[in-house]
């Protein structure tokens, strides 16, 4: 089963409020809720990075974080 590796930044606002890796067995897309080191979010940004195999995923924290 295929699986999607991402490099990840959670945000709060324009606030980075951690980073890490992650794989998930689904491809994660813009507007999809996610959940990252027991924090809810929102994807709001997923792009390749030049050279690797994982995507860059940018979840923006939903307010209840």
């Amino acid at each position: 089963m295929p699986s999607f590796q991402y490099v990840f930044e959670l945000r709060r606002g324009e606030e980075v409020v951690a980073t890490g890796h992650t794989t998930q067995e689904e491809p994660i897309e813009i507007g999809d809720r996610v959940t990252l080191g027991g924090r809810e979010g929102i994807a709001r940004s997923v792009e390749p990075i030049l050279g690797e195999h994982e995507l860059r995923l940018v979840v923006q924290l939903v307010r209840d974080s």
